[in-house]
Protein backbone atom coordinates (compact mmCIF):
# COMPACT_ATOMS: atom_id res chain seq x y z
CA UNK A 1 0.00 0.00 0.00
CA UNK A 2 1.49 3.29 -1.08
CA UNK A 3 0.92 6.70 0.32
CA UNK A 4 1.06 9.96 -1.58
CA UNK A 5 3.03 12.62 0.21
CA UNK A 6 2.03 16.18 -0.69
CA UNK A 7 4.32 19.07 0.02
CA UNK A 8 2.88 21.83 2.14
CA UNK A 9 5.44 24.33 0.87
CA UNK A 10 3.71 26.97 -1.27
CA UNK A 11 4.97 27.15 -4.85
CA UNK A 12 7.36 29.96 -5.69
CA UNK A 13 5.63 32.97 -7.13
CA UNK A 14 6.55 33.57 -10.76
CA UNK A 15 7.68 37.12 -11.39
CA UNK A 16 5.27 38.87 -13.72
CA UNK A 17 6.85 39.99 -16.98
CA UNK A 18 4.74 43.01 -17.84
CA UNK A 19 6.03 45.25 -15.01
CA UNK A 20 9.62 44.65 -16.15
CA UNK A 21 8.56 45.28 -19.75
CA UNK A 22 6.84 48.48 -18.66
CA UNK A 23 9.96 49.68 -16.83
CA UNK A 24 12.11 48.72 -19.81
CA UNK A 25 9.84 50.65 -22.16
CA UNK A 26 9.98 53.65 -19.83
CA UNK A 27 13.77 53.69 -19.54
CA UNK A 28 14.21 53.36 -23.32
CA UNK A 29 11.97 56.39 -23.76
CA UNK A 30 13.83 58.39 -21.11
CA UNK A 31 17.27 57.68 -22.60
CA UNK A 32 16.07 58.44 -26.13
CA UNK A 33 14.55 61.70 -24.91
CA UNK A 34 17.79 62.79 -23.22
CA UNK A 35 19.86 61.88 -26.27
CA UNK A 36 17.43 63.69 -28.59
CA UNK A 37 17.66 66.81 -26.42
CA UNK A 38 21.46 66.65 -26.40
CA UNK A 39 21.99 66.31 -30.16
CA UNK A 40 21.21 69.39 -32.33
CA UNK A 41 17.87 68.96 -34.14
CA UNK A 42 17.50 65.63 -32.37
CA UNK A 43 13.93 66.38 -31.34
CA UNK A 44 13.00 66.67 -35.03
CA UNK A 45 14.05 63.12 -35.89
CA UNK A 46 11.59 60.32 -36.55
CA UNK A 47 12.78 58.48 -33.45
CA UNK A 48 12.08 61.50 -31.25
CA UNK A 49 8.66 61.99 -32.84
CA UNK A 50 7.78 58.36 -32.19
CA UNK A 51 9.06 58.73 -28.64
CA UNK A 52 6.63 61.59 -28.09
CA UNK A 53 3.83 59.06 -28.36
CA UNK A 54 5.17 57.66 -25.09
CA UNK A 55 5.15 61.06 -23.38
CA UNK A 56 1.84 60.49 -21.55
CA UNK A 57 2.92 56.97 -20.57
CA UNK A 58 6.67 56.99 -19.93
CA UNK A 59 7.00 58.34 -16.39
CA UNK A 60 3.37 57.70 -15.29
CA UNK A 61 3.81 54.02 -16.17
CA UNK A 62 7.10 53.94 -14.29
CA UNK A 63 5.54 55.44 -11.17
CA UNK A 64 2.45 53.24 -11.36
CA UNK A 65 4.68 50.14 -11.47
CA UNK A 66 6.74 51.60 -8.62
CA UNK A 67 3.55 51.98 -6.59
CA UNK A 68 2.48 48.48 -7.59
CA UNK A 69 5.64 47.09 -5.96
CA UNK A 70 5.44 49.51 -3.03
CA UNK A 71 2.14 48.16 -1.69
CA UNK A 72 4.20 46.21 0.85
CA UNK A 73 4.89 49.43 2.81
CA UNK A 74 1.21 49.55 3.83
CA UNK A 75 2.13 46.94 6.43
CA UNK A 76 5.35 48.60 7.61
CA UNK A 77 6.09 50.62 10.70
CA UNK A 78 7.89 53.93 10.16
CA UNK A 79 11.15 52.23 11.12
CA UNK A 80 10.52 49.44 8.63
CA UNK A 81 9.73 52.01 5.96
CA UNK A 82 13.13 53.62 6.33
CA UNK A 83 15.14 50.42 6.77
CA UNK A 84 13.45 48.36 4.08
CA UNK A 85 12.47 50.99 1.50
CA UNK A 86 13.67 54.58 1.76
CA UNK A 87 17.26 53.59 2.55
CA UNK A 88 17.64 52.06 -0.92
CA UNK A 89 16.52 55.28 -2.61
CA UNK A 90 18.32 57.75 -0.37
CA UNK A 91 21.82 56.28 -0.65
CA UNK A 92 22.17 56.39 -4.46
CA UNK A 93 20.43 59.77 -4.49
CA UNK A 94 22.77 61.40 -1.96
CA UNK A 95 25.86 59.77 -3.50
CA UNK A 96 25.23 60.23 -7.21
CA UNK A 97 23.47 63.59 -7.43
CA UNK A 98 26.62 65.53 -6.40
CA UNK A 99 28.71 63.47 -8.83
CA UNK A 100 26.40 64.11 -11.78
CA UNK A 101 26.12 67.80 -10.86
CA UNK A 102 29.90 68.16 -10.60
CA UNK A 103 30.42 66.87 -14.13
CA UNK A 104 27.69 69.18 -15.46
CA UNK A 105 29.03 72.21 -13.55
CA UNK A 106 32.48 71.41 -14.93
CA UNK A 107 31.06 71.46 -18.47
CA UNK A 108 29.59 74.91 -17.84
CA UNK A 109 32.91 76.03 -16.36
CA UNK A 110 34.86 74.80 -19.39
CA UNK A 111 32.63 76.12 -22.14
CA UNK A 112 30.39 78.82 -20.62
CA UNK A 113 32.97 80.36 -18.28
CA UNK A 114 30.73 79.84 -15.25
CA UNK A 115 32.36 79.53 -11.85
CA UNK A 116 32.24 76.19 -10.08
CA UNK A 117 29.61 76.47 -7.32
CA UNK A 118 30.16 75.95 -3.63
CA UNK A 119 28.70 73.31 -1.32
CA UNK A 120 25.53 75.33 -0.79
CA UNK A 121 24.56 75.03 -4.45
CA UNK A 122 24.88 71.26 -4.33
CA UNK A 123 22.76 71.07 -1.18
CA UNK A 124 20.14 73.29 -2.78
CA UNK A 125 19.82 71.00 -5.79
CA UNK A 126 19.69 67.91 -3.57
CA UNK A 127 17.08 69.26 -1.15
CA UNK A 128 14.84 70.72 -3.87
CA UNK A 129 15.12 67.72 -6.18
CA UNK A 130 16.39 69.85 -9.07
CA UNK A 131 18.65 67.30 -10.69
CA UNK A 132 18.69 64.39 -13.12
CA UNK A 133 17.89 61.91 -10.38
CA UNK A 134 14.78 63.65 -9.07
CA UNK A 135 12.81 60.40 -9.49
CA UNK A 136 14.64 58.89 -6.49
CA UNK A 137 13.69 61.93 -4.44
CA UNK A 138 10.11 61.53 -5.64
CA UNK A 139 10.07 57.86 -4.66
CA UNK A 140 11.12 58.77 -1.13
CA UNK A 141 8.32 61.34 -0.82
CA UNK A 142 5.73 59.15 -2.52
CA UNK A 143 6.50 56.16 -0.27
CA UNK A 144 6.12 58.38 2.79
CA UNK A 145 2.74 59.58 1.50
CA UNK A 146 1.71 56.00 0.74
CA UNK A 147 2.66 54.89 4.23
CA UNK A 148 0.64 57.78 5.70
CA UNK A 149 -2.45 56.49 3.84
CA UNK A 150 -2.11 52.93 5.17
CA UNK A 151 -5.25 53.14 7.36
CA UNK A 152 -7.43 54.80 4.74
CA UNK A 153 -9.80 52.94 2.41
CA UNK A 154 -8.32 52.42 -1.05
CA UNK A 155 -10.39 55.14 -2.71
CA UNK A 156 -9.30 57.72 -0.12
CA UNK A 157 -5.68 56.65 -0.55
CA UNK A 158 -5.92 57.23 -4.30
CA UNK A 159 -7.69 60.56 -3.76
CA UNK A 160 -4.79 61.78 -1.60
CA UNK A 161 -2.69 61.65 -4.76
CA UNK A 162 -4.46 64.77 -6.01
CA UNK A 163 -3.69 66.80 -2.87
CA UNK A 164 -0.66 68.57 -4.46
CA UNK A 165 -3.13 70.41 -6.69
CA UNK A 166 -4.03 72.47 -3.61
CA UNK A 167 -0.59 74.11 -3.79
CA UNK A 168 -0.40 74.14 -7.59
CA UNK A 169 0.85 77.76 -8.01
CA UNK A 170 3.96 76.96 -5.98
CA UNK A 171 5.29 74.57 -8.62
CA UNK A 172 7.06 77.44 -10.38
CA UNK A 173 9.36 77.82 -7.37
CA UNK A 174 9.38 74.26 -6.06
CA UNK A 175 10.29 71.72 -8.72
CA UNK A 176 8.91 68.68 -6.92
CA UNK A 177 5.38 70.08 -6.55
CA UNK A 178 4.90 69.84 -10.30
CA UNK A 179 6.27 66.30 -10.27
CA UNK A 180 3.88 65.37 -7.46
CA UNK A 181 0.89 66.77 -9.36
CA UNK A 182 1.86 64.69 -12.38
CA UNK A 183 2.97 61.40 -10.85
CA UNK A 184 1.77 60.96 -7.26
CA UNK A 185 -1.75 59.90 -8.40
CA UNK A 186 -0.29 57.15 -10.61
CA UNK A 187 1.98 55.94 -7.79
CA UNK A 188 -0.81 55.73 -5.20
CA UNK A 189 -3.15 54.15 -7.71
CA UNK A 190 -0.54 51.47 -8.41
CA UNK A 191 -0.25 50.67 -4.70
CA UNK A 192 -3.86 50.89 -3.53
CA UNK A 193 -5.31 49.20 -6.62
CA UNK A 194 -2.62 46.55 -6.90
CA UNK A 195 -5.05 43.63 -6.88
CA UNK A 196 -7.23 45.23 -9.56
CA UNK A 197 -4.20 46.00 -11.72
CA UNK A 198 -3.00 42.41 -11.37
CA UNK A 199 -6.41 41.10 -12.39
CA UNK A 200 -6.60 43.57 -15.30
CA UNK A 201 -3.16 42.55 -16.57
CA UNK A 202 -4.10 38.88 -16.31
CA UNK A 203 -6.80 39.36 -18.95
CA UNK A 204 -5.48 42.53 -20.57
CA UNK A 205 -6.03 41.28 -24.12
CA UNK A 206 -9.56 40.11 -23.46
CA UNK A 207 -12.28 41.93 -25.38
CA UNK A 208 -13.69 43.59 -22.27
CA UNK A 209 -10.39 45.07 -21.08
CA UNK A 210 -9.27 45.96 -24.60
CA UNK A 211 -12.50 47.90 -25.05
CA UNK A 212 -12.11 49.65 -21.71
CA UNK A 213 -8.49 50.51 -22.37
CA UNK A 214 -9.24 51.83 -25.84
CA UNK A 215 -12.15 53.99 -24.69
CA UNK A 216 -10.16 55.45 -21.80
CA UNK A 217 -7.18 56.13 -24.06
CA UNK A 218 -9.46 57.82 -26.59
CA UNK A 219 -10.95 59.95 -23.80
CA UNK A 220 -7.47 60.99 -22.68
CA UNK A 221 -6.40 61.78 -26.22
CA UNK A 222 -9.55 63.84 -26.76
CA UNK A 223 -8.99 65.86 -23.59
CA UNK A 224 -5.39 66.48 -24.62
CA UNK A 225 -6.40 67.60 -28.11
CA UNK A 226 -9.17 69.89 -26.83
CA UNK A 227 -6.79 71.42 -24.30
CA UNK A 228 -4.18 72.09 -27.00
CA UNK A 229 -6.84 73.66 -29.23
CA UNK A 230 -8.23 75.76 -26.39
CA UNK A 231 -4.82 77.25 -25.76
CA UNK A 232 -4.64 78.45 -29.38
CA UNK A 233 -7.96 80.30 -29.34
CA UNK A 234 -8.01 81.88 -25.89
CA UNK A 235 -5.78 83.02 -23.07
CA UNK A 236 -6.27 80.32 -20.47
CA UNK A 237 -6.55 81.86 -17.01
CA UNK A 238 -8.69 81.00 -14.00
CA UNK A 239 -9.09 82.63 -10.58
CA UNK A 240 -7.37 80.79 -7.73
CA UNK A 241 -9.10 80.83 -4.33
CA UNK A 242 -6.31 79.13 -2.39
CA UNK A 243 -3.03 80.68 -1.19
CA UNK A 244 -0.14 81.04 -3.61
CA UNK A 245 -1.62 83.09 -6.43
CA UNK A 246 -4.65 85.09 -7.52
CA UNK A 247 -4.94 83.31 -10.86
CA UNK A 248 -3.55 80.21 -12.55
CA UNK A 249 -2.69 80.08 -16.22
CA UNK A 250 -1.93 77.63 -18.98
CA UNK A 251 1.38 76.40 -17.56
CA UNK A 252 -0.24 75.67 -14.19
CA UNK A 253 -3.42 74.05 -15.46
CA UNK A 254 -1.50 72.00 -17.99
CA UNK A 255 -0.11 69.95 -15.10
CA UNK A 256 -3.62 68.98 -13.98
CA UNK A 257 -4.75 68.21 -17.52
CA UNK A 258 -1.67 66.09 -18.17
CA UNK A 259 -2.17 64.20 -14.89
CA UNK A 260 -5.76 63.33 -15.85
CA UNK A 261 -4.78 62.38 -19.40
CA UNK A 262 -2.00 60.14 -18.11
CA UNK A 263 -4.30 58.30 -15.72
CA UNK A 264 -6.83 57.69 -18.48
CA UNK A 265 -4.11 56.26 -20.72
CA UNK A 266 -2.54 53.97 -18.12
CA UNK A 267 -4.83 50.97 -18.80
CA UNK A 268 -3.73 51.00 -22.43
CA UNK A 269 -0.12 51.28 -21.27
CA UNK A 270 -0.58 48.10 -19.23
CA UNK A 271 -2.15 46.37 -22.23
CA UNK A 272 0.80 47.37 -24.43
CA UNK A 273 3.26 46.11 -21.80
CA UNK A 274 1.41 42.79 -21.55
CA UNK A 275 1.39 42.38 -25.34
CA UNK A 276 5.08 43.24 -25.67
CA UNK A 277 5.77 40.77 -22.88
CA UNK A 278 4.56 38.02 -25.21
CA UNK A 279 6.77 39.00 -28.15
CA UNK A 280 9.95 36.89 -28.34
CA UNK A 281 13.28 38.74 -28.19
CA UNK A 282 11.57 42.12 -27.70
CA UNK A 283 10.17 40.89 -24.40
CA UNK A 284 13.56 39.59 -23.26
CA UNK A 285 15.31 42.85 -24.14
CA UNK A 286 12.75 45.05 -22.40
CA UNK A 287 12.68 42.79 -19.34
CA UNK A 288 16.47 42.94 -19.12
CA UNK A 289 16.44 46.73 -19.34
CA UNK A 290 13.54 46.91 -16.89
CA UNK A 291 15.47 44.91 -14.32
CA UNK A 292 18.44 47.28 -14.58
CA UNK A 293 16.68 50.64 -14.62
CA UNK A 294 18.70 52.11 -11.77
CA UNK A 295 22.14 51.67 -13.33
CA UNK A 296 20.80 52.93 -16.66
CA UNK A 297 19.18 55.94 -15.02
CA UNK A 298 22.32 56.79 -13.04
CA UNK A 299 24.88 56.05 -15.72
CA UNK A 300 23.61 57.53 -18.96
CA UNK A 301 23.44 61.25 -17.99
CA UNK A 302 27.03 61.26 -16.72
CA UNK A 303 28.23 59.45 -19.83
CA UNK A 304 26.44 61.92 -22.10
CA UNK A 305 28.03 64.84 -20.28
CA UNK A 306 31.58 63.45 -20.27
CA UNK A 307 31.74 61.56 -23.57
CA UNK A 308 29.38 63.64 -25.69
CA UNK A 309 29.10 67.22 -24.41
CA UNK A 310 32.73 67.64 -23.38
CA UNK A 311 33.93 66.49 -26.81
CA UNK A 312 31.27 67.99 -29.06
CA UNK A 313 31.41 71.41 -27.43
CA UNK A 314 35.18 71.29 -27.62
CA UNK A 315 35.24 70.40 -31.33
CA UNK A 316 32.33 72.72 -32.22
CA UNK A 317 31.28 70.23 -34.89
CA UNK A 318 28.21 71.44 -36.80
CA UNK A 319 25.44 68.86 -36.58
CA UNK A 320 22.20 69.06 -38.55
CA UNK A 321 19.59 66.93 -40.25
CA UNK A 322 20.24 66.24 -43.91
CA UNK A 323 23.92 67.22 -43.72
CA UNK A 324 26.03 66.39 -46.79
CA UNK A 325 28.81 65.03 -44.60
CA UNK A 326 27.62 61.96 -42.72
CA UNK A 327 29.77 62.97 -39.74
CA UNK A 328 27.55 66.03 -39.35
CA UNK A 329 24.28 64.09 -39.59
CA UNK A 330 21.93 64.29 -36.61
CA UNK A 331 20.81 60.67 -36.99
CA UNK A 332 24.40 59.44 -36.69
CA UNK A 333 24.92 61.34 -33.45
CA UNK A 334 21.63 60.07 -32.06
CA UNK A 335 22.98 56.54 -32.56
CA UNK A 336 26.32 57.54 -31.02
CA UNK A 337 24.48 59.15 -28.10
CA UNK A 338 22.55 55.94 -27.48
CA UNK A 339 25.80 53.97 -27.59
CA UNK A 340 27.40 56.39 -25.13
CA UNK A 341 24.38 55.97 -22.84
CA UNK A 342 24.84 52.21 -23.01
CA UNK A 343 28.52 52.61 -22.11
CA UNK A 344 27.62 54.74 -19.09
CA UNK A 345 25.01 52.23 -17.98
CA UNK A 346 27.48 49.37 -18.35
CA UNK A 347 30.05 51.30 -16.31
CA UNK A 348 27.57 51.70 -13.45
CA UNK A 349 26.64 48.04 -13.67
CA UNK A 350 30.31 47.06 -13.48
CA UNK A 351 30.60 49.27 -10.41
CA UNK A 352 27.93 47.13 -8.74
CA UNK A 353 30.24 44.13 -9.20
CA UNK A 354 32.96 45.75 -7.05
CA UNK A 355 32.72 45.08 -3.29
CA UNK A 356 31.91 48.14 -1.18
CA UNK A 357 31.72 50.46 -4.20
CA UNK A 358 28.52 48.67 -5.21
CA UNK A 359 26.93 50.04 -2.05
CA UNK A 360 26.77 53.48 -3.68
CA UNK A 361 24.15 52.03 -6.04
CA UNK A 362 22.73 49.12 -4.08
CA UNK A 363 23.40 49.72 -0.37
CA UNK A 364 23.49 46.74 2.00
CA UNK A 365 20.54 45.79 4.14
CA UNK A 366 20.81 47.59 7.46
CA UNK A 367 21.17 45.44 10.62
CA UNK A 368 17.79 46.47 12.00
CA UNK A 369 16.04 45.40 8.81
CA UNK A 370 17.38 41.84 9.04
CA UNK A 371 15.43 41.13 12.20
CA UNK A 372 12.26 42.94 11.23
CA UNK A 373 9.48 41.10 9.44
CA UNK A 374 6.32 43.23 9.36
CA UNK A 375 3.02 41.67 8.52
CA UNK A 376 1.55 42.51 5.15
CA UNK A 377 -1.95 43.93 4.83
CA UNK A 378 -4.58 41.63 3.41
CA UNK A 379 -5.89 44.23 0.96
CA UNK A 380 -2.52 44.88 -0.64
CA UNK A 381 -0.34 41.77 -0.54
CA UNK A 382 3.32 42.24 -1.28
CA UNK A 383 4.91 40.56 -4.27
CA UNK A 384 7.32 37.69 -3.85
CA UNK A 385 10.68 38.54 -2.36
CA UNK A 386 12.83 40.19 -5.01
CA UNK A 387 16.39 41.52 -5.03
CA UNK A 388 16.87 45.25 -4.76
CA UNK A 389 18.07 45.83 -8.28
CA UNK A 390 15.60 48.17 -9.94
CA UNK A 391 14.17 51.53 -9.04
CA UNK A 392 10.58 50.38 -9.01
CA UNK A 393 10.94 47.15 -7.04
Amino acid sequence: MSATIQSTTPPATTRMRWPDVAKGLSIVGVVLLHVSLAVPEGMETVAAQLNRILDPLRMPLFFMVSGFFSAKVLGYTLKDLFLRRLWFFLVPYVVWVPIELWFKFREWRMFDDKAMPGLGRYLEHIVEGRNMYWFLYALVIFNLVLWATRKLPWWAGVLIGFAPILILPLHADQHMIGKAVLYLPAFLLGAHMRRHIREFSGSATGLRNLTRGTLLYAAGFTISAVWAWLNTVTDVSLPWALPGAETVGYVDLRLIVNAVVQLLMLPMAVIVAVVLGRVPVVSDILCFLGRHTLVIYLGHPIALTVLYHYNMRGMELPIMRGAENVLHETALWIIIGLFISAVGSLALWLLTRIPYLRWSVMPPLLPGARTTAPAQPARAPAPASEPVRTVAD
